[in-house]
């Protein structure tokens, strides 16, 4: 399969805009100390309910997608960041109970529905379902992660929608990516002032929890 260009490369200069903390609750991990996103995840929550769709559609086969949004930067904090703003669930593809093949028809599709659905926009990673199995990256979701998802800010969402799980994969600063842990990210309100996330093993940064407990994520 010849190699597909997913998204343009990544410009040397982002859209300087704050990160949305104030509209935004913190969801974390029990990795969180050991890994770390080198840039923070603001899901929107009309992008979760689209992926919450998808991916308990099929609980008997592997489905997957791409994630789209912005990649920004907070320049006061001098931080970059990634906006999950919607998703372009991939057709065509080879899937089973235990992997999903996105092939060439997969990759030509994909790009002509973002370049006509979300001008503008690029792909900032990939999602797929892994029913029963757990949250991690198999040695063949690694190799499509390092070969179509090389940039710093691209992540990897994976869902148990069995378990209801889910887990954002990152980059690390040394270019490594640990398919076993994954790190949390921010639920971004734009569709209800309430939390929408129902995944069973993230729990949230509520007012009055330790310091510890949030840069260390649970125990």
């Amino acid at each position: 399969m010849n190699r597909i260009k997913l998204a343009d490369a990544m410009p040397e200069q982002f859209a300087e805009q704050p990160m949305p903390l104030d509209e935004s609750l913190k969801w974390i991990s029990s990795c969180e100390h050991q890994v770390k996103a080198r840039a923070p995840i603001f899901l929107a929550q009309s992008a979760y309910q689209k992926i919450v769709t998808h991916t308990t559609s099929d609980l008997d086969h592997e489905v997957g997608g791409m994630l789209v949004g912005e990649v920004k930067i907070d320049s006061e904090r001098r931080q970059t960041y990634l906006v999950v703003q919607d998703i372009l669930p991939a057709l065509f593809t080879n899937s089973g109970e235990t992997h999903v093949t996105f092939t060439q028809h997969t990759l030509v599709h994909l790009n002509q529905q973002l370049e006509d659905l979300f001008p503008g926009k690029r792909v900032v990673g990939w999602y797929h379902t892994h029913p029963r199995l757990g949250v991690f990256l198999s040695s063949h979701d690694t190799f499509l992660h390092r070969h179509f998802f090389p940039e710093s800010t691209h992540v990897a969402l994976v869902v148990d929608p069995y378990y209801a799980n889910a887990g954002f994969f990152v980059w690390q600063h040394n270019q490594t990516l640990d398919p076993a842990r994954y790190v949390g990210f921010y639920e971004y309100s734009d569709v209800s002032e309430d939390s929408l996330i129902a995944w069973n093993n993230v729990s949230p940064v509520v007012e009055g929890m330790s310091a510890q407990v949030a840069e260390g994520g649970l125990k």
